[in-house]
């Protein structure tokens, strides 16, 4: 047994990047990490990456308690495990998932797991001490942007992979979210039509995951050229620029109807309304990029009526944590998905501010925090 004042000692230290509050620069300090709970699992992080909604909490477009550790997509070792964790064991390498799935509540028995009843409970659990004594939990019950982190177990997938850490942690949430919006949530059908709004890392992973579904055209629309070729090498078969290009009349021209269905990897009103503009009549829209907290969507009801287009979100790409992030690995492995593409720099934890105004700024795609 690991005496409660050694694991005490062991926990000092470590370093993290903090949310202190909204709109400020995140904080770099030396944490105690608190002891596990019977369900809880102490993580080493190897490689976390940035995304936007690390942006959009740090700004404060997304509330968020705080004090926070920052950083929720991230691949590590797990060091230490509560006396009630039994599907993990020292040792294992892990992926981070941002939707907790406990397999036990209602809705992961029903085949729901993004929408695991945890996913709320987890965020409000205490992970580490700071120097002047206050508490800090994790962002969406994570917490990687530090040298280790207490997660529940529920939050984190065992896998077996010889992918490097900095590209096993994509997996986390954003090109999980892309993959699995195209492969378990649109209606994809062998031969079909998609268009993708949005060519970030979600809407890249997006396209490759309609190209794996069999997606004959596959359209893509950002206002990058740098996006708009990353689209292309990833499986789109046609890219438009929203701004100098006549979108809904290039897609009607490619398509007749217009598409089969859109996925909205941005959220917002304007990118809904060019979605309902092509996609056909009882085609479908999915919206899996997160609109900000006050924005309301219009939709003028009896065109909409007379459409029957079929409109929804995905939480997390609906993704099925435990089945989805090992096939997803696989297809890495197997060269379906240049996960490389992904990672525009590496930098050092003391360098995050930088890494998340360039992805604010649409200058890169992924940063990742890496020791390796």
């Amino acid at each position: 047994m690991v005496s409660d004042a050694h694991r005490g000692a062991r926990n000092m230290g470590v370093k993290a990047a903090i949310l202190i509050r909204a709109g400020e620069p995140l904080a770099i300090e030396e944490i105690e990490l608190l002891p596990l709970g019977p369900c809880d699992v102490r993580v080493r992080i190897t490689a976390t990456s940035l995304c936007h909604t690390d942006v959009s909490a740090r700004s404060g477009a997304i509330d968020y308690d705080t004090p926070v550790i920052m950083g929720h997509e991230a691949a590590g070792v797990v060091e230490e495990i509560g006396h009630a964790v039994l599907a993990l064991k020292r040792g294992d390498l892990v992926v981070s998932a941002s939707a907790p799935a406990c397999n036990r509540c209602p809705n992961c028995i029903e085949g729901r797991p993004h929408l695991c009843q945890l996913s709320q409970s987890v965020r409000s659990v205490p992970r580490a001490r700071r120097a002047d004594g206050s508490l800090a939990t994790g962002l969406y019950g994570l917490g990687t942007f530090a040298e280790e982190m207490v997660v529940d177990q529920a939050s984190l997938v065992a896998v077996d992979t010889v992918l490097p850490a900095a590209q096993l942690s994509l997996i986390g949430c954003g090109v999980t979210t892309g993959l699995s919006s195209a492969l378990n949530r649109a209606n994809i059908c062998v031969g079909g039509s998609i268009a993708v709004i949005g060519c970030g890392t979600v809407g890249l992973a997006a396209i490759v995951g309609a190209s794996i579904a069999g997606a004959a055209t596959i359209i893509a629309i950002d206002p990058r050229a740098e996006r708009r070729a990353d689209a292309l090498h990833h499986g789109a078969t046609l890219c438009l620029d929203p701004v100098n290009d006549s979108v809904e009349d290039a897609v009607l021209l490619a398509c007749k109807a217009g598409v089969d269905s859109v996925i909205d990897a941005v959220g917002s009103p304007a990118t809904l309304a060019q979605a309902r503009a092509i996609a056909r009549r009882a085609g479908e829209i999915v919206i899996v990029g997160m609109p900000g907290r006050d924005t309301v969507y219009t939709i003028a009801a009896f065109p909409f009526f007379l459409s029957e287009q079929r409109l929804s979100s995905a939480l997390f790409g609906s993704a099925v944590i435990r089945r989805d992030i090992p096939a997803f690995i696989r297809l890495a492995e197997a060269g379906k998905i240049d996960l490389s593409r992904f990672i525009s720099r590496k930098i050092a934890l003391d360098d995050v501010n930088a890494g998340l105004d360039a992805l604010a700024s649409g200058e890169v795609l992924r940063t990742v925090i890496s020791w390796d």
